[in-house]
């Protein structure tokens, strides 16, 4: 799936803007007012709820203001923000706030549905849930030793006890080969490969290589991990069906656009 991060869609879809209805002034700067909208918006950079300020938070982020608007004067007074740096970074930075900001007017418009949560959960996240399982292994030296460890298995030999007998790995050896419960990222791939197509209480026909040996599988059990509840993460699977309404508009923007790779 296509995620539109150029845009950090992840924070902006539920981003307001600060209203700039009454800009009032704060401070005036050889002659430059510092409106409140650059409070408002210093302080959202800030993650300070601007309806939350405390006066501290207020006196120090206009003092940070008015040091900016200083600066700013001292940066014109050289040309310095004449530079080609400085003309395309803000270049830049001013296209990409107004495409971001535009985006998040699109996705406030956008309406997903109940149903198409639901369906999105049971789809991806419940039928998706993670399996682990339960086994266990005699670890070898070499593939001959485990090629008769299983044939005396196929006779009838038993696991546990050939585990605790034979298996170079001390620690599940003396468990009887239990190698606990675990999931494809805890096991290395070979053995998770081998143990996620046994059946439970399956016996590998054959040795799996590793690099601690060759291993002699037995599956013993599964289980699905619980999947988290749809009230949980309600939200989040909002935020991506509207991360793919957004993608799909502009899928649909680039097929009728003349664009040229160069």
């Amino acid at each position: 799936m296509k995620f539109l991060s150029i845009f950090m869609l992840s924070s902006l879809i539920l981003s307001s803007s600060p209203s700039f209805a009454e800009d009032k002034t704060l401070a005036t700067v050889n002659g430059h007012d510092i409106p409140e909208s650059q409070l408002k918006i210093v302080a959202i950079q800030n993650k300070i709820d601007y309806e939350q300020i405390t006066p501290d938070q207020k006196k120090h982020l206009t003092e940070a203001l008015i040091s900016r608007q200083l600066l700013l004067e001292e940066a014109a007074k050289n040309k310095f923000d004449q530079t080609p740096e400085i003309t395309a970074t803000l270049k830049a930075l001013t296209e990409s706030y107004i495409a971001s900001t535009y985006l998040i007017t699109i996705a406030q418009g956008v309406k997903i549905d109940e149903a198409k949560i639901k369906t999105y959960y049971e789809t991806n996240i419940v039928a998706k849930a993670k399996k682990e399982y339960k086994a266990r292994h005699i670890l070898v030296k070499s593939e001959d030793e485990a090629k008769a460890l299983i044939k005396e298995l196929q006779d009838g030999a038993d696991f546990a006890a050939l585990a605790k007998e034979k298996s170079t790995d001390v620690g599940s050896g003396s468990q009887g080969g239990d190698l606990g419960w675990f999931s494809a990222q805890d096991m290395v791939a070979p053995l998770y490969q081998m143990v996620s197509g046994l059946k439970k209480g399956e016996l590998g026909k054959t040795a799996v290589k590793s690099q601690f040996g060759w291993h002699v599988i037995i599956m013993d059990d599964t289980r699905s991990i619980k999947p988290p509840e749809f009230k949980a993460i309600k939200e989040d699977i909002k935020k991506v069906l509207i991360k793919e309404e957004l993608n799909k508009y502009i899928e649909v923007l680039k097929t009728s656009a003349n664009i040229e790779l160069k």
